[in-house]
């Protein structure tokens, strides 16, 4: 056991008294010692009943299955959607596709909406 361990548990001898030069000094964080020589070290305080935390807890204490019915269920089995018509064109959210699917840009908008708004006034 070490003189640490030892001296928490209280079985070491505690240490020499220290000179009284020493003791004009404060000791805040450290006890004297009963009659008056040298500092008692700190006891550590743990909980007796620690409580799980965060992550550890919705770990301990979700819903488990203990069904063999339940156990051997798995999740449902959809039929694959059906094609998409052809008018219909997947596109990222990011992206922006003009009609005839070039990439647009916003130059060639403007240059769109400026030649279709003339045909639209005749």
């Amino acid at each position: 056991m070490s003189a640490v361990t030892a001296l928490l548990a209280g079985t070491a001898a505690p240490p020499a008294p220290l000179p009284a030069a020493r003791l004009s000094r404060p000791t805040v964080g450290f006890p004297t010692l009963p009659g008056g020589g040298g500092r008692a070290a700190l006891a550590v305080e743990c909980s007796s009943r620690p409580q799980k935390k965060g992550t550890k807890h919705h770990m301990k204490t979700r819903p488990k299955k203990t069904q063999p019915w339940d156990i051997k269920r798995r999740p449902t089995q959809y039929p694959p959607l059906p094609k998409l018509p052809p008018d219909w064109t997947l596109v990222a959210a990011s992206a922006t596709v003009d009609a005839e699917g070039a990439p647009a840009t916003p130059a060639a908008v403007l240059e769109m909406a400026a030649a279709a708004a003339p045909a639209a006034a005749d």
